[in-house]
């Protein structure tokens, strides 16, 4: 029997040779493939707070992290825009497709003059000297003006595309302003405890409209110099058809719903908000169709931006939405 298994082993070849043999594979580095997996541009992580238009093809969004996307084929494909590790970005407003600001927590801004290829971070930007300084819109009036808002009664405007900013408001009251919207050049901006305040003299001065209303009010849209509607929690819809001078509740019947945003399409108002839902009105806000973006859809949408024959619009998910067909970008949340 022993012999038997001595002349196996040598079979093999001496001993030593194995020996040697099992040591060099030992010492054999394995080359393992590197396996490179793209991450897609729009994920189901993602949160878009803030979305704009320039034409039907071109528009860019932001949101959550940092996050800065832009589309140039009406969404068929997005390119990432990478500024660094940064807060959450909370609205973004363009003059062009080149030149555009970007506003967001922390009192970031940053500026693009060619297309966000690069974007500039601005530097001290006259937030309140107390909060964290978060600034919710970015907003262009007729003039080319930029405005954004921020808690305690923070209103800033940049007449130079977003390079150096000036604070519209002296005193730090403890109000929170959600949004600006222009009748014209004029301003209204809209905040907690469903107050409103404009002015006649392009930021110079402002005063409060009164309002019979005491939920927080999220977004403002003008359709001229004329009409506006101011939008809120718990369905609250208000209209102007006076520049903002005076401000009366739409009748809408009991929407559960919070209100997010609103815009004037050319045509017609959208209005979005929780749950998918989706508003659409007169100019003079005295008839509306209650629906949502699509029948599929429950999510929350605080941003909404005409283009071509309908708008984009973002919030958990990022889509285009045009007279009752919606098309969603990126991965769906299941």
């Amino acid at each position: 029997m022993a012999s038997s298994i001595t002349s196996k082993i040598w079979s093999y070849g001496s001993p030593v040779l194995v020996v040697v043999a099992l040591g060099a594979l030992a010492t054999v580095e394995l080359e393992i493939p590197e396996i490179q997996i793209d991450r897609p541009v729009l994920e189901t992580r993602d949160r878009y707070f803030g979305v704009e238009a320039v034409n039907a093809d071109v528009a860019w969004v932001v949101g959550k992290d940092g996050k800065i996307a832009r589309t140039e084929d009406a969404g068929k494909s997005w390119t990432q825009q990478e500024v660094g590790a940064i807060s959450s970005l909370m609205d973004v407003a363009a003059w062009s497709a080149d030149e555009a600001v970007i506003v967001g927590n922390d009192a970031v801004v940053l500026r693009t003059e060619d297309g966000g290829d690069s974007w500039e971070l601005i530097k001290d930007i006259p937030v309140a000297s107390e909060g964290p300084g978060k600034l919710f819109r970015a907003k262009i009036d007729s003039t080319g003006r930029v405005w954004s808002v921020s808690e305690l009664n923070t209103i800033i405007y940049s007449d130079d595309r977003g390079k150096t900013w000036i604070r519209a408001t002296d005193n730090e009251e403890d109000v929170a302003w959600n949004d600006i919207g222009f009748a014209g050049k004029q301003p209204c901006v809209v905040g907690e405890f469903g107050r409103i305040r404009c002015s006649v003299d392009h930021g110079e001065t402002w005063e409060d409209r009164p309002i019979e209303n005491q939920q927080s009010l999220m977004g403002v849209a003008f359709a001229d110099e004329q009409h506006g509607v101011a939008v809120g929690l718990e369905g609250t819809i208000f209209a102007t058809a006076d520049g903002g001078l005076t401000w009366a509740r739409a009748e809408m019947g009991k929407l559960n719903r919070h209100l997010f945003d609103v815009a004037w399409t050319g045509d017609e108002w959208l209005i979005v908000g929780d749950k998918g839902v989706l508003l659409r009105g007169n100019l003079d806000a005295s008839n509306w169709s209650e629906a949502r973006v699509s029948t599929q859809d429950y999510a929350w949408h605080t941003a909404v931006s005409p283009a071509g024959d309908g708008a984009y619009i973002g919030g958990l998910n990022l889509g285009y939405w045009q007279d009752g067909d919606w098309t969603q970008f990126g991965r769906r949340r299941g």
